[in-house]
């Protein structure tokens, strides 16, 4: 198991939703609000209603974050706390567990942005997730990446792919949707893409550092298999 070692504080945090439904007609994962921290340390929660994603989102049946209803623009009380009830305490006795399955150290030493960022604060029970957003920070940096769109990949076969595999990433000069959109590639075969979420940090990084990626972890089930990349920019 390999242990992120490079962890890096971030002051934006983007929430994504997608439709538990894997099999909807429109199941793309969309971000649909941003969780900001201020100069003062404020923790700030907003909806991005102007992002065409989400637009699309509601098309897709997304209605509010439910300890932050859509009336209200933006948060500015009880951010932290309540997405914080989406992980398990930092006190519980199988906390390094937890940690672990993200590739996390125990302890972890950083911000609870940094725990729910890293962590993503996804639950089964709905289809909502955090990711970092890394696109104005320094390096180095590690990141644990849940590759986008497998089950979209024809004659992928998962049994062909091996942890510490390498991966590398290529824009999609095909993508009639996402211009930018980036694929992800194991052994000469595309296996999936980086999600939207996190593209544009990735984009930042290909371009100003060196990057290194490589399969860390495989689950899932055979008809939805899960592929996590580890990837280390410096």
């Amino acid at each position: 198991m390999n242990f992120l070692r490079h962890i890096i504080e971030p002051s934006r945090l983007l929430m994504t939703w997608q439709p538990l439904d894997l099999n909807a007609p429109s199941c793309t994962r969309r971000v649909i609000g941003e969780i900001c921290q201020e100069n003062s340390g404020q923790i700030v929660f907003r909806y991005l209603k102007d992002n065409p994603d989400f637009e699309a989102a509601r098309k897709a049946g997304f209605k509010d974050f439910p300890a932050f209803r859509l009336k209200h623009n933006e948060v500015r009380q009880g951010v932290i706390e309540s997405l914080l009830r989406r992980l398990p305490p930092r006190n519980r006795e199988d906390f390094a567990e937890f940690l672990a399955q993200h590739r996390l150290p125990y302890p972890f030493n950083y911000s609870d942005m940094a725990l729910l960022g890293y962590t993503g604060a996804r639950l089964p029970s709905d289809g909502f997730a955090l990711v970092p957003d890394f696109s104005e920070c320094e390096t180095p940096c590690d990141y644990l990446m849940e590759v986008a769109g497998i089950r979209h990949t024809s004659c992928l076969d998962v049994s062909n792919i091996h942890l510490d595999d390498p991966v590398e990433f290529a824009v999609d000069q095909n993508n009639p949707v996402d211009q930018d959109a980036l694929l992800v590639i194991c052994q000469g075969q595309k296996i999936g893409y980086v999600n939207r979420a996190f593209r544009a940090s990735l984009h930042h990084w290909l371009r100003q550092y060196h990057v290194s990626a490589a399969i860390e972890k495989l689950n899932g089930k055979s008809e939805h298999p899960l592929v996590y990349v580890r990837i280390n920019a410096n």
